[in-house]
This record gives C-alpha cells, sequence and structure tokens, in this order.
C-alpha cells in the first residue's frame, strides 16, 4: 500500500455479513481523506478489537465510529490516521462489486438502520428463499 499499489486480501469472521462473508476477498487502497464518508468500507485499527474490516457510521471532528454489517451492537472507534487502507472491490467468486456505488452505499446505510430488526428480517429472507427454491 505504502508503494501506492493495491492489495487484495481474503476476509475471515462473519462481521461483514451479509455484504462481505468469511473467505470473500477484497482489494484495498491508501486511505484518501476526501473519499471518507459515512458508509465507507475501511480497514482500520481500533480502540476496541484491534485491526478490523468495517464501516464508517458516523465522523465527528477526528474520532471515527466503525460498525460491523452483521453486529447488532458492537461499535469500534478510531481515528483519521489509523485507518489503514479503504475497500475498493469485493470479489465473492465470480461476482464483483464496487462498495462506493451509491446502490451498494444504500443498501449498507439501510441495512445498518434496521439492524435492531436485522435478524426478523434475515429469517423472513430465509424462509422466503427455501419457499420459492
Amino acid at each position: 500500500l505504502q508503494e501506492g499499489k493495491t492489495v487484495k486480501i481474503r476476509v475471515k469472521g462473519s462481521s461483514m455479513l451479509p455484504f462481505v462473508r468469511n473467505n470473500d476477498e477484497v482489494l484495498l487502497t491508501l486511505p484518501r481523506k476526501i473519499k471518507w464518508c459515512k458508509g465507507t468500507m475501511v480497514l482500520a485499527d481500533t480502540d476496541e478489537l484491534g485491526i478490523v474490516l468495517h464501516r464508517i457510521i458516523k465522523i465527528k471532528g477526528d474520532c471515527i465510529t466503525l460498525m460491523g454489517d452483521g453486529n447488532i451492537q458492537q461499535i469500534e472507534h478510531t481515528s483519521p490516521e489509523r485507518i489503514i487502507a479503504i475497500v475498493e472491490q469485493c470479489y465473492r467468486g465470480k461476482f464483483i462489486y464496487d462498495p462506493n456505488k451509491w446502490l451498494m452505499r444504500f443498501l449498507g446505510w439501510l441495512w445498518y438502520i434496521i439492524h435492531p430488526w436485522r435478524r426478523s428480517v434475515l429469517l423472513a429472507g430465509w424462509k422466503l428463499k427455501q419457499r420459492l427454491f
């Protein structure tokens, strides 16, 4: 990253479900503050958990609050200088998407807003999928 190159890493864990799953890959680039806003997926060193790949949910001065898409309550805090990289692309098999496009940011925001009801939404979706397929 320091040489200006991109880096692709394999994700471990489920804290970014449903948008990034265990063993998906993400393409990272150096952070550029001009691209930071709510909804940006970043790799950052946090006060609570160390290094995580989570989404920015709040920026207030030099305090940046992160939350994994799969988390219901757990949040982390970091600062601009502790953001290691920004996620530019996500890979799941042959499926590739840009998490910074408006639709993916909107879906991420919507997923954050409904976080108290996520389990119910996922269960309803799973049951619907079982009936259709």
